[in-house]
């Protein structure tokens, strides 16, 4: 008779990780730093951890997910990059005159199948002016976000901003079959052959004023 397998701990680290992450997102959430904020952010993100404890011990080992701090880092500066940029974007096309603003939603298809990382690209998307997730559809293989653009140009570009999110939160906290599914993506690419996240534009991009 076999011993039933024993879950496994948590590693502090990866809890500390977890914590920081949540409470970050908190606050920018809220856009502004106040003790308030904070002290409301450790409680949610307490309740959060206690009523959803997944991670290591409740996944299979190659979906569990990883904290590597300096492909953190690296998120966190192309997202302040990203930050930068759109706020300008959004800035020239509001105030400039007798301008046509184009609004589309345009659809995201994402590799990895960690909710995890789709927290992170659906709410990096958000939080960046001019752009909007308004819905994620996870019955579909791969998860599809769904953005709303403000002053939309090329959908693809839109597509490709999203993949770049992407790959650097599956560098910063993807598990081992996240970063496979990409490594294989991406062999895809340099082949020529069509992109694993590829789709056609569907009646959901057409642009509207």
């Amino acid at each position: 008779m076999s011993a039933a397998p024993r879950r496994r701990t948590v590693p502090v680290w990866t809890l500390l990780a977890r914590v920081a992450v949540l409470l970050l997102v908190w606050v920018a959430l809220w856009g502004t730093p106040t003790v308030g904020n904070l002290l409301s952010g450790v409680l949610v993100v307490a309740v959060v951890t206690w009523a959803f404890p997944g991670g290591p011990g409740r996944l299979a080992p190659e979906d569990e997910g990883r904290f590597r701090p300096l492909a953190a880092v690296r998120y966190l500066l192309y997202f302040a990059w990203a930050l930068v940029a759109a706020t300008w974007d959004v800035a020239v096309t509001v105030l400039r005159p007798r301008s046509k603003v184009a609004e589309a939603v345009v659809a995201v298809p994402l590799v990895s199948r960690s909710p995890v990382i789709t927290t992170f690209v659906a709410n990096s998307i958000t939080l960046t002016p001019g752009t909007m997730t308004i819905d994620v559809s996870e019955q579909d293989d791969p998860v599809v976000l769904y953005v709303h653009v403000l002053g939309l140009s090329d959908a693809e570009a839109i597509r490709a901003d999203g993949r770049h999110f992407e790959r650097l939160a599956v560098e910063a906290f993807g598990s081992p079959g996240d970063r496979e599914r990409w490594a294989r993506a991406e062999r895809e690419l340099a082949a020529g052959g069509p992109p694993a996240t590829g789709s056609a534009p569907g009646p959901d991009e057409e642009e509207t004023s």
